[in-house]
């Protein structure tokens, strides 16, 4: 408890600690309080819907898996996903958490990895469809530095280069296999009890991506459709606050590609990554002080309060132990 109470602390702490700095340097947060009631409730109800959505989404998946699952169940185990990612450095720490919670519900972990990279393969396809699309229009329109460029090249390359590993894992366990007989031998690992466990993978992967592939297709959608939601908070401050032109979708896309180089931030929830390369990207276009209000706005229902309500609800997770 106290390592998870210590992180989320030094995760919140960096986030405001880089919100402050900005507006030290161009701007301040008085839009902040001047934003409309129905902004939040609009932010509000779409962070609801976004976790909503991910708990029907396992309910579902596992469903076609041959698993019976309650929602709440569910719904922890897309919740508390998220509160692992955001308190650990670069999101690394969501998804074990996932595939543990499901083996105390009695997924096998070949079936609760299926699900967890399926999912993982999804945001990255979705990301990189929206970066590939909005590339041109970014680089000119944005005032990028020749710094700020390539690191956008280099995150682009990445997210390719993590989907092709997503697949190869999913697809080729044999490569996968090969790649880790150094590390069994090593540690003196049953080599036989890793080939079992890929092969059940691959036939779990197969079950649902052959026979059932309109899943994928489905949630594939309802996850775009979670990325549009992220983005509500700054498209209704920016048309609120300044005359802003660029269409929902665009924005959809810009904010999507930036965000390619912000998660590899190396601290709990890539704090401090996001903001700053926002505030400094958007600033081209947007004004300053209306950059941090929407950052701090989004931050607030996406990080803060989800983090809060983690650790007010932590002690679900003794229960499963």
């Amino acid at each position: 408890m106290k390592k998870f109470l210590r992180n989320a602390v030094i995760a919140v702490s960096i986030s405001l600690a880089i919100i402050v700095i900005m507006q030290f340097f161009q701007g301040d947060l008085s839009n902040f309080f001047k934003i409309p009631k129905y902004v939040f409730i609009t932010t509000f109800l779409g962070y609801v819907l976004m976790y909503f959505i991910g708990g029907l989404y396992t309910k579902i998946f596992l469903k076609f898996l041959g698993y019976e699952v309650r929602f709440l169940s569910a719904f922890e185990n897309y919740f508390f996903g998220n509160f692992f990612s955001y308190i650990t450095p670069l999101y690394i720490g969501g998804q074990p958490f996932q595939v543990y919670h499901l083996s105390k519900l009695g997924v096998k972990s070949e079936d609760a990895t299926n699900m967890v990279m399926t999912r993982l393969f999804e945001t990255f396809f979705v990301t990189l469809v929206l970066d590939i699309w909005i590339f041109s229009y970014a680089f000119k329109n944005l005032d990028f530095s020749n710094l700020g460029k390539g690191l956008i090249i280099v995150g682009f390359v990445s997210q390719v280069g993590l989907v092709i590993l997503i697949l190869t894992f999913m697809f080729f366990p044999k490569l996968f296999k090969i790649a880790m007989v150094p590390v069994f031998k090593l540690f003196k690992f049953d080599l036989n009890k890793l080939e079992n466990w890929l092969s059940n993978l691959k036939k779990s992967v197969n079950n649902v991506w052959k026979k059932d592939f309109y899943i994928i297709l489905i949630d594939t959608a309802f996850w775009f459709l979670m990325v549009c939601l992220h983005v509500v908070p700054y498209y209704l401050i920016f048309r609120h606050f300044s005359h802003f032109n660029i269409s929902f979708f665009r924005l959809v896309g810009v904010l999507s590609l930036l965000n390619s180089i912000a998660y590899y931030a190396p601290t709990p929830g890539a704090a401090g990554g996001i903001e700053g390369v926002y505030q400094i990207s958007l600033s081209g276009i947007i004004r300053p002080s209306v950059i941090s209000s929407a950052i701090f706005l989004w931050r607030l229902f996406s990080y803060y309060i989800p983090i809060c309500f983690g650790l007010l609800f932590i002690w679900r997770v003794k229960d499963w132990q």
